[in-house]
């Protein structure tokens, strides 16, 4: 059994810096931008998205808690559009040491039923292509594909 706790001011500070370095290396693995300015755009965008931290208006920051020892195992960052009555994943992440034990699982429900007693109908989320893993699990939780990007990388000719 798991809960969803809104992230205090230590958890937000953590959340930050890893999801920080992590978005700056996806995007990179990804082929989206340069390692060498990878960092520093990172940073801009979550400074554009959270101006005001975890306090940002439409924005719940959660960690997951496994509630049988009261650890964390995962965060998840979603934006919520009341008025369009839709809900946008920005960051979901299951500590890796705690994968494939069905947190990942528990915490989209719990979140389904936390976004349908606020009056959302629509959750979607954004995955890199590159994360087998995550796609399956958004599959057998009923996510649908409705956009792709594709990309091939062409050598230069010498």
């Amino acid at each position: 059994m798991i809960f969803l706790k809104p992230m205090s001011d230590f958890d937000f500070s953590q959340f930050m810096d890893s999801s920080i370095d992590s978005y700056a290396e996806e995007k990179v693995k990804a082929g989206n931008w340069k390692e060498n300015e990878a960092l520093e755009k990172s940073k801009q965008e979550f400074d554009k998205l959270l101006p005001k931290g975890h306090h940002t208006a439409d924005h719940l920051l959660f960690s997951i808690v496994d509630a049988e020892n009261n650890s964390k195992v995962g965060s998840l960052w979603v934006h919520c559009k009341v008025e369009a009555m839709e809900a946008f994943i920005y960051e979901f992440a299951v500590d890796e040491d705690q994968q494939g034990k069905g947190y990942g699982t528990r915490a989209i429900r719990e979140l389904e039923q936390i976004l349908q007693e606020q009056g959302i109908e629509g959750l979607s989320l954004h995955v890199f292509g590159h994360n087998k893993k995550a796609i399956r699990l958004y599959e057998r939780l009923g996510f649908e594909t409705t956009n792709m990007n594709m990309k091939k990388t062409l050598s230069t000719l010498g």
